[in-house]
């Protein structure tokens, strides 16, 4: 038996375990910034809204557990649960056309990057070609 290749499996396995303990520590770290992200967040709820709604509006005070509640009504009603696009919308783009090409270029590789290099070159033309053979085809020859 190589006692080499036992060490070196044995390294291999060490270095599993370790990389295993540093993402369950990382996963445990993420949950605990959240919950405090949460409990800090609520409590901004709770004393913005105990300190303005009374006096403006007449309404009664909250509990944390009532503010935490108003804000997930609020992440339900306005916020969505899904995604979160990650870039500048069309609307962005509307104001600033310069910038959509500049984000693309910043964003994109390989052949994506191509891709979009091929519709800037031929793309364009080619479609509309097919665009009129595919008329032509609907008209009757006459």
């Amino acid at each position: 038996m190589n006692h080499e290749h036992m060490f070196i499996n044995e390294g291999d396995s060490r270095s599993r375990g370790a990389k295993v303990l540093r993402i369950i520590g990382m996963a445990f770290m993420g949950v605990v910034f959240a919950a405090g992200f949460a409990l800090v967040f609520g409590l901004l709820v709770m004393w913005l809204w105990n300190w303005l709604m009374p006096g403006l509006f007449g309404l009664g005070e909250i509990t944390y557990w009532q503010a935490f509640g108003v804000l997930l009504l609020a992440k339900i009603f306005f916020g969505g649960f899904g995604s979160h696009k990650r870039e500048p919308s069309d609307h962005f783009y509307g104001r600033f056309p310069s910038k959509r090409d500049h984000w693309i270029d910043r964003k994109e590789t390989g052949d994506r990057k191509q891709f979009r290099q091929f519709w800037k070159d031929e793309g364009e033309v080619k479609y509309q070609e097919y665009i009129r053979r595919k008329q032509e085809e609907k008209e009757p020859s006459s």
